[in-house]
C-alpha cells in the first residue's frame, strides 16, 4: 500500500498510534471514503485525512476481513483505517476536533470578515432569502470605521474580504472607502465577491482586480437567456441581463479575474442547465479562472416560499450528481481541492477569526442573520460574548450520524437556517461529490509528481 497524504499533523499530536490488540475482532473503520481505481483502491480517512492506495490484492483481502487482521493489513490498525469492533467513532471525532480547536483559538485576531456593502439589489430572484428584508446602504463614514476597524483588529496579519448584498455594486463606494483605508493603513488584503455580475464594465472590471485585490467572483447563472431573465427579474432593465453578464464574465477573466458559475438549480430549471453549460463552454471553455458548479435549492425562503418532500430532495441529490459528471466531461466542473486540516468550523458563524459587517456597521456571524444574533460594532469594543457563544453551539448528532462516513467533516450548527432538523440527503450527498471529487484531484496531482511521494506504508 502506499501513502498519498499524511495524516493531519494537528490530529497525530492529539492521537497516539493505536496497538494491535491480538484479541479483539476488528472492522473497516466508518470514517471512510472508497474510490476505486484500475491500479487498486483509493481509501481516504475523513477524520486523519490520510490518503491510501491499496493495490488489487489488499483490497480484496480487505473485502474479505471478518475481524482477524491478515498481516498485509497490520498497518491499517496503526493508521485507523481498522478498529475493533464496538469502537465509538463519532465520540472520538468529537473529542479530537475539541481539542483541536482548543489548541488553535488562543488569542486569534479577527481576519475574515463578510462585508455587506448594501442590501439593495437591481434584480428580484424568486427564492432570495433576502426577501423581506429592510433596504439599507453604507455610508462613507460607516465604510471607514469598518475599515478602520478592521486594521485595528488583524492582529497585524493578511485580511480576507468577501463582499456581499443585496448587490455589493450597488455600492461600490463602500468598497473603495474599505480597500483604500486598507491600504493606507499597510494591511495586506484579498477579495472575493458574490454578485450578479450584471453591474460590471471594462474599468470596473479592471479596477476591481488592482484596488480591491478581487480574485473570484461568483455568478449566478439560473439557466439560458430567456429562463434566466424571467428568474433573476431585473428592475429597470431595458436590454438582456443575459448577454450583459456573459459580456463581464468576459471582462472579469481578461483582467486576471477568476469567475465561478454558480448554477442554483430546482426541478423547474435541472433541463434548461444542461444548454446553459453547453453555452458556457463553447463561449469560455479552457480560459483560465472560469468554472461552474452547480447548487441545489432545498428550500425557497423568497417571495415564494416553498419546501421540497424527502423524496423530491432525493431526486434533486441524483440529478446534481449526473450534473456533476456533465460538467467534469465537458471540462468546466471547478476543481474541487481536499482540504488538508481538521474540519473544526462549519462557515462564517462559529469561526473565531471571522466577521460579518451590516450596512450600519454592526458586527454579527451569519450573511442570513442580518438583522438577528450581532454582537458588536465597528464603533465600539464592547463585544457581547453570550451572543457569540450562542453561535458556535452544535446539534447532538443524531443517530444516522454514528453510521456517516463524513461525519468528521460536517458541523450542524443550532442557529443555521439551512441545517435542518434532520439531515437532507442533498446535503450529504453535495458534501461527498466535493470531498470525492478533491480525492481524486489529490491523486491526479500526485501521480503526476506535482505532490511528493510518500514511501510505502
Amino acid at each position: 500500500m502506499r501513502q498519498i497524504v499524511s495524516p493531519v499533523s494537528l490530529t497525530q499530536k492529539i492521537l497516539r498510534p493505536p496497538k494491535p490488540d491480538e484479541g479483539a475482532s476488528y472492522r473497516l473503520t466508518t470514517h471512510y471514503i472508497r474510490i476505486e481505481q484500475p491500479e487498486g483502491i483509493l481509501l481516504y480517512h475523513t477524520l486523519t485525512g490520510e490518503l491510501l492506495l491499496l493495490e488489487k490484492e489488499e483490497a480484496e483481502q480487505l473485502q474479505k476481513l471478518s475481524g482477524v487482521v491478515p498481516a498485509a493489513l497490520a498497518e491499517l490498525v496503526s493508521h485507523r483505517f481498522l478498529v475493533p469492533e464496538g469502537a465509538d467513532e463519532t465520540a472520538l471525532a468529537d473529542q479530537v476536533r475539541d481539542i483541536a480547536r482548543r489548541l488553535m483559538e488562543k488569542d486569534i485576531p479577527l481576519t475574515e470578515y463578510l462585508i455587506f456593502t448594501t442590501t439593495a439589489c437591481n434584480a428580484r430572484c424568486f427564492y432570495c432569502f433576502e426577501a423581506g428584508v429592510r433596504r439599507a446602504t453604507m455610508t462613507e463614514d460607516t465604510a471607514r470605521a469598518a475599515g478602520e476597524y478592521i486594521a485595528d483588529h488583524c492582529g497585524g496579519k493578511p485580511v480576507h474580504l468577501v463582499w456581499f448584498g443585496g448587490e455589493p455594486l450597488v455600492n461600490v463606494k463602500a468598497i473603495d472607502t474599505i480597500s483604500d483605508i486598507l491600504r493606507q493603513r499597510g494591511v495586506e488584503f484579498r477579495s472575493r465577491m458574490d454578485s450578479n455580475g450584471s453591474l460590471f464594465d471594462e474599468t470596473l472590471a479592471a479596477r476591481a482586480r488592482a484596488d480591491w485585490g478581487l480574485e473570484q467572483v461568483q455568478i449566478t447563472l439560473d439557466g439560458t437567456e430567456e429562463v434566466y431573465n424571467r428568474r433573476k427579474a431585473y428592475v429597470n432593465s431595458e436590454d438582456s441581463p443575459f448577454q450583459r453578464v456573459l459580456g463581464n464574465i468576459d471582462l472579469l477573466l481578461d483582467a486576471g479575474v477568476q469567475v465561478k458559475v454558480r448554477m442554483n438549480m430546482d426541478e423547474d430549471n435541472e433541463r434548461d442547465l444542461y444548454a446553459l453549460i453547453d453555452k458556457l463552454t463553447a463561449q469560455f471553455g479552457g480560459k483560465p479562472g472560469f468554472s461552474i458548479a452547480p447548487r441545489v435549492i432545498i428550500e425557497n425562503k423568497g417571495s415564494q416560499p416553498y419546501s421540497y418532500a424527502e423524496d423530491e430532495r432525493r431526486s434533486l441529490a441524483e440529478k446534481a450528481r449526473a450534473m456533476w459528471t456533465y460538467l467534469d466531461q465537458k471540462g468546466v466542473a471547478i476543481k474541487s481541492t481536499l482540504y488538508q486540516g481538521l474540519v473544526l468550523y462549519s462557515c462564517w458563524s462559529d469561526k473565531a477569526n471571522a466577521a460579518t459587517i451590516t450596512p450600519e456597521g454592526r458586527l454579527g456571524r451569519c450573511e442570513s442573520h442580518i438583522d438577528q444574533g450581532l454582537w458588536g460594532s465597528v464603533f465600539s469594543e464592547e463585544r457581547d460574548e453570550a451572543v457569540l457563544r450562542q453561535w458556535r453551539e452544535r446539534r447532538e448528532p443524531e443517530e444516522r450520524c454514528r453510521t456517516c462516513a463524513i461525519y468528521p467533516r460536517c458541523i450542524r450548527l443550532k442557529k443555521c437556517v439551512t441545517c435542518v432538523e434532520s439531515c437532507s440527503p442533498i446535503e450529504r450527498m453535495e458534501r461527498k461529490i466535493k470531498l470525492e471529487r478533491g480525492i481524486l484531484n489529490c491523486y491526479e496531482e500526485w501521480k503526476a509528481g506535482r505532490m511528493a511521494r510518500a514511501d510505502t506504508v
